[in-house]
């Protein structure tokens, strides 16, 4: 029996839904080209079937979970997959000139600069049609990339270079499964802080490196604190070693310098090693929000009620978290409760669940994926930020075991922090039919087996998260990353 594949941290998109936002005029060759793909297509999995939760609260502002849609999108982009393609980012962002500096480093060829930032979409609209309509004060976060794009192309794929190049002054590109949170592509107009853009394209997740959009520069003055990271073509893989000490020259002392390859991360972009808000979004829901001065965030209250619970929970008590985090969090403590593991977390000692702030509390900074309720601080007073983590290994195993990725791998640690990554065996419970149940994802690696028509169509969501990357037999450089498990400043 031929199942499919589903990866909670990766858009998927029909090769209908894609072909007919691009060429309105091919909706029925796009529909045939979908039945033929499916007929031939071949993905061999551990066979997860998730029900959706609606997709849409009152308002149409708070989106809560999407569906894990089993239909195909088209090959994602890839440009080089052989060491020669690098990322370079450090906590805080580079400094300016460092495109330059790398550019004149021995044995690179060329280099882009990109900046990121938190953008807030005030209200969206398609062709005169209402989307997104947040209550007055609250907008929905948007996390964008700056991208110089006649340089930015050349590290996608030819199939998607021309969306990137067609982008002019007001206008961004969205990331496929950005047009499917906002139920809209090319043409969709959205009302940031400070400005208004237009959507010019839309193209695969893997070409924004998992930003929700990307702009053509300058920065908008909006943005207090954007994060600098280069991009760079080296002519030969082995000349790491001498860019790294060329940069690190420029960092302040004592700095952390991360330098990663396709081969080695998901997506080449900023603290690679957290899950982008793109895909917590997918896999949580989007929330309207009204940032406030201290660092917090206030959420809509139609998100909080539908999405958060407070339920009590082995070893912790009782916590306020994402009724989704629950059926893999319980089962997670249960099972270091039944091992005797009980003393090695303190109830007394952790920092709650779900709290609505920035990272760091820094309101010119991100979200913290505590904002959705997806992570927990546990043994905070031994676990400083930044100072050497100190969590009982056993722990940090059997956290991991149940799909939470930890914070003291991070380039800066974060010893007490633990956020959801991945889904376990035992997924959300949702109603069906009237009835409570229970839906079931594998524990173990998904051995996926794909057969393509004439090689011209591909599923990304083969990828797998970095603990179960090295059991899978695919070919492919990016199905074999580590970077959801290596280290970042995000917490």
């Amino acid at each position: 029996m031929a199942h499919r594949c589903h990866y909670p941290w990766m858009s998927v998109r029909a090769v209908e839904k894609s072909d007919r936002r691009r060429r309105p005029g091919l909706t029925g060759i796009a529909v045939a080209g979908a039945v033929l793909v499916a007929g031939v297509l071949l993905v061999s999995c551990e066979p997860p079937s998730r029900e959706s939760v609606s997709r849409r609260v009152a308002g149409a502002t708070d989106h809560t979970p999407i569906s894990q849609s089993t239909e195909v999108r088209r090959r994602p982009a890839r440009s080089e997959d052989d060491g020669t393609v690098l990322l370079a980012w450090s906590p805080g962002g580079l400094p300016e000139g460092t495109e330059r500096l790398v550019e004149h480093t021995d044995g690179v060829r060329d280099a882009t600069t990109v900046l990121a930032g938190l953008d807030w979409i005030v209200s969206s609209d398609a062709r005169g049609s209402p989307i997104d309509t947040p209550a007055p004060g609250y907008a929905i976060p948007l996390e964008m990339a700056v991208i110089e794009p006649r340089e930015y192309a050349l590290f996608v794929s030819p199939g998607e270079r021309a969306e990137i190049l067609g982008m002019d002054a007001g206008e961004v590109v969205l990331a496929n499964t950005e047009a499917d949170l906002r139920g809209a592509g090319q043409g969709l107009r959205l009302k940031l802080r400070g400005r208004t853009v237009r959507a010019s394209g839309v193209v695969n997740d893997l070409s924004t490196n998992a930003y929700e959009a990307l702009a053509p520069a300058p920065a908008p003055a909006t943005w207090r604190n954007p994060r600098r990271f280069v991009l760079m073509h080296l002519k030969e893989p082995t000349r790491r070693a001498s860019i790294h000490a060329a940069i690190t020259r420029t960092l302040e002392s004592g700095s952390p310098l991360r330098i990663r390859a396709r081969s080695e991360t998901p997506f080449l972009r900023y603290g690679d090693a957290v899950l982008p808000q793109l895909l917590v979004k997918k896999a949580f829901g989007e929330f309207a929000a009204r940032p406030d001065s201290d660092g917090r965030i206030t959420i809509a209250p139609q998100w909080v009620s539908r999405n958060l619970r407070s339920e009590r929970v082995p070893l912790l008590g009782r916590l306020t978290c994402h009724r989704a985090l629950f059926p893999q969090l319980e089962p997670a403590l249960r099972s270091m409760e039944a091992a005797g593991l009980g003393h090695v977390l303190d109830a007394s000692d952790q920092a709650g669940c779900w709290v609505p702030r920035f990272i760091g509390w820094d309101p010119d900074g991100w979200l913290s994926h505590h904002a959705w309720g997806i992570a927990l601080d546990i043994n905070v007073s031994n676990n400083a930020f930044g100072a050497p983590p100190n969590q009982d290994p056993r722990l940090v195993t059997g956290m991991e075991r149940w799909g939470f990725t930890w914070g003291g791998k991070w380039l800066i640690p974060d010893g007490m922090h633990f956020e959801w990554s991945r889904w376990t065996r035992t997924g959300p419970t949702i109603r069906k039919q009237g009835r409570l149940v229970s839906t079931r994802w594998p524990a173990r690696p998904f051995h996926c087996r794909l057969h393509s028509l004439a090689g011209r169509v591909h599923a990304l969501d083969c990828v797998a998260h970095a603990t179960l990357a090295r059991h899978l037999p695919c070919r492919h450089a990016h199905h074999r990353d580590t970077g959801l498990q290596s280290e970042s400043n995000f917490g």
